[in-house]
């Protein structure tokens, strides 16, 4: 009886074990999205692109300051864009983060996104 006891206490012991053994294989992968998405937005911040300028993180929502080739993308790569920004602020690729989008020139906001899904003003 001692046995069995034992050798049921050593499986419950391994199946706690086991979770975060595969928890740190997706971390790895996250990681790896997140560090792709951190290059194409970089990309999309360059001169030639011009589709962001800054991001505010000193208060929440973070506020995105947006240049002139996000006004020329079209709405679905608008949303698609800040949906990918929001989860790289939030350092996870199923996870979102708040974000309120302004004009880099005027300073003005010109939309959201959040709970409501992206919106434009």
């Amino acid at each position: 009886m001692a046995f069995l006891r034992r050798q049921i206490g050593f499986v419950l012991f391994l199946a706690l074990l086991l979770p975060p053994a595969v928890g740190a294989q997706d971390f790895k992968k996250w990681e790896a999205t997140i560090q792709d998405y951190k290059a194409w937005l970089g990309t999309l911040r360059s001169d030639g692109y011009r589709f962001w300028v800054r991001v505010d993180s000193n208060r929440r929502p973070h506020r995105l300051y947006v240049g002139e080739g996000f006004y020329e993308a079209d709405r679905t790569f608008q949303e698609e864009f800040v949906e990918i920004f929001s989860h790289t602020l939030a350092g996870h690729p199923e996870k979102f983060m708040l974000i309120d989008i302004f004009d880099a020139i005027s300073g003005k906001p010109v939309g959201e996104f959040g709970w409501g899904g992206f919106k434009l003003y």
